[in-house]
């Protein structure tokens, strides 16, 4: 159901389009503007009243008048004000030269021409509303405000002189603004042919000793000079008398309305331009956008007859993905190679399969002198560390969302820190047992040492809820070398951050790997856990670097190569050196063969203890601890031989 707005606007194009009108003032709108626009314009009319009313009051009757003198008065009105189409003078029957009924109305014909004549001849304007409405509203008014006028004639006495005469004191009935009458606004037929609004002053006079209506004075507010908005109201926008009709166009969602000026008193008087986003569909238009008229002639149809004209048309099209703005259909977003994409992330799925497989070995031969010397619990702990930086490789590989980026984040620094930290701690197990001044081996149990790594894994946990609470990774937009975009996670302060303690992690790794390069354990496993550390600490951050000075060049199927190249490092690498040796051993050594260690090695962690403490036999035993005193005897001799 249309609003009284919109119900005007449809009646203001019907009577535009109209092959004929009646005569008169009925086509009338159902609305009521804000007219203290027109204020200055209308107090014409209150001063023309006044005029009028002082004649009568002077006069007694308007028997005196003459239609020349009236037409001049009501000429005089529209020329000074330049914005009044009209003015009008009508009077009750009889008070005017004992007319009937007199209405003398002059008009600007548009050619800076002005016509008089009188409409009473073919126009009963009695039950208008201009008329009518004006006299209910004085009838209905019990307080006229009235001044007390003095005066003083002048003239010749009988010698000739000019005088003064005696002074007469009588109460002037005197109008106002707020005393006048404004109606609706209409359509002028065989009058100005115009839609127009009028304001009406009363003229009073006195008749039986009571003060009486005794006629109108007026002024029309030509409406076809003004321009209809129909476009949504701005908080700036300035107050005008016709913002009745704001808010009642009928752009889509997807353009905005722009009002036209100087198309005047109808309806559609305004664009409909695409929306910041939106592009206009006929690239060929000179004109991007909609025509008012056009769109409000369709509205209409649908209303009246149901035609989907409307819902077919007149839509702007959405921007192609990563446009803020867009004048046609083309990309603004790098496509994505998916053969290349897909061959990545089968690469990372397969390293996900592999590190699982691996994890699947060591619970298998987790008694095994080559696992079990190892310490099968880290070594699964590494593998866990494995899978949790494995998938933040496949996280890259979708469209990146905020829940994306911040998973991505967890993902990685929590596979780094379960992968490196038992690594490094396995070192610096065997750092403490072998930093020894006495002789006598410190006791680091592998209890102990998951202590530890509770340690540096509870800190991380907590940087990363921070991080997510106060400065979570957001999306940010990357351009090509060709200028197209795409998508990625930002890297902020807090991403430095972890990363620069990570690289002091590791660097803590080199110089326990240092401490302890003079250690030879059985199956070497501290030397590959240092290798590890250094093939880390050296291509991770040279992978890093190089990608942070690609952004801005690079397109997205690059950037997620360098992502799968830097995952190579923690996973690929570290597991293929650390486990490579181990499964090699067990595919090739006899499962029931026991390997001694050499009587100057040693194993460098606490699988040792644990072999002692499991019940095996008393020559298992005693095999062990030998090996365990010759290392140490070995280690100490070395250290004294360099010192000395």
């Amino acid at each position: 159901m249309m609003d009284a707005a919109s119900v005007a606007l449809q009646f203001v194009e019907n009577v535009r389009t109209a092959a004929s009108c009646d005569g008169g003032t009925s086509n009338t709108l159902n609305v009521v503007f804000d007219n203290s626009e027109w204020k200055a314009q209308a107090n014409a009319a209150v001063r023309l009243s006044n005029l009028l009313t002082h004649w009568f009051m002077i006069n007694g009757s308007g028997a005196d008048m003459t239609d020349e003198l009236l037409f001049a008065m009501t000429r005089t009105t529209i020329e000074i004000e330049t914005l009044a189409f009209g003015s009008a003078i009508a009077f009750e029957p009889g008070l005017y030269r004992n007319m009937d009924k007199f209405c003398a109305y002059s008009f600007h014909t548009g050619n800076t021409t002005i016509k008089s004549h009188d409409i009473s001849v073919e126009y009963d304007y009695f039950p208008s509303e201009w008329y009518l409405g004006c006299k209910q509203k004085f009838l209905n008014n019990t307080n006229v405000l009235k001044d007390n006028v003095t005066l003083r004639l002048s003239g010749y006495n009988s010698n000739g002189t000019k005088v003064h005469k005696i002074p007469v004191t009588f109460p002037e009935p005197r109008m106002e603004y707020d005393d006048g009458f404004w109606t609706r606004p209409y359509f002028d037929c065989g009058g100005g042919d115009i839609w127009m609004i009028t304001f009406n002053s009363p003229v009073l006079a006195v008749l039986n000793s009571s003060l009486t209506f005794a006629g109108v004075a007026t002024v029309d507010i030509a409406l076809n000079i003004l321009d209809i908005d129909q476009c949504d109201a701005t908080s700036d926008a300035k107050k005008i008398a016709l913002n009745v009709f704001r808010g009642t166009h009928h752009c889509k969602p997807s353009s905005t309305c722009v009002p036209k000026t100087g198309l005047g008193f109808r309806r559609g008087t305004y664009q409909c331009t695409c929306r910041p986003g939106y592009y206009f569909p006929n690239a060929s238009s000179s004109t991007k956008a909609f025509s008012g008229f056009d769109v409000e002639d369709a509205y209409a149809a649908w209303v009246m007859n149901g035609s989907a004209e409307y819902f077919n048309y007149y839509d702007c099209l959405p921007c192609p993905e990563g446009c803020e703005t867009c004048t046609d259909s083309t990309p603004c977003l790098a496509d994505w190679n998916w053969v290349i994409r897909s061959v990545l992330l089968a690469v990372v799925v397969m390293m996900l399969v592999c590190v699982h497989f691996i994890a699947l070995l060591v619970t298998k031969h987790q008694k095994r002198t080559i696992i079990k010397s190892a310490s099968p619990m880290f070594l699964l702990i590494i593998c866990l560390g494995g899978i949790v930086i494995t998938i933040s490789g496949i996280l890259e590989f979708p469209k990146v969302t905020h829940e994306i980026c911040i998973a991505r984040v967890w993902f990685q620094h929590l596979g780094f820190v379960l992968i490196y930290g038992p690594l490094l701690l396995k070192n610096w197990r065997i750092a403490v047992v072998f930093n020894v001044s006495d002789g006598k081996p410190k006791a680091v149990t592998d209890n102990l040492v998951l202590q530890k790594l509770g340690m540096v894994v509870t800190p991380v946990v907590i940087y990363l809820v921070v991080w997510t609470v106060l400065s979570s990774p957001e999306i940010q937009m990357a351009h090509t070398a060709q200028g197209l975009k795409y998508y990625m996670c930002q890297e902020n302060w807090m991403d430095y951050g972890i990363i620069v303690a990570e690289c002091v992690f590791l660097i803590w790794g080199v110089v326990l790997s240092y401490q302890i390069r003079n250690v030879i354990s059985t199956f070497n496993e501290s030397k590959l856990v240092a290798w590890t550390i250094y093939n880390t600490i050296f291509m991770k951050n040279f992978l890093m670097i190089i990608r942070a000075f690609m952004i801005g060049s690079i397109d997205p199927d690059v950037l997620y190569l360098m992502y799968v190249l830097e995952l190579q490092i923690p996973v690929t690498c570290t597991f293929g050196i650390l486990f490579g040796p181990k499964i090699h051993f067990l595919r090739t050594a006899n499962r029931n063969t026991v390997h001694p260690a050499p009587a100057n090695s040693t194993m460098a962690n606490f699988g040792i203890r644990e072999r002692r403490q499991s019940g095996r036999s008393s020559r298992d035993t005693d095999d062990i601890s030998g090996t365990v005193n010759g290392a140490r005897s070995g280690f100490v001799s070395r250290i004294e031989n360099r010192s000395g």
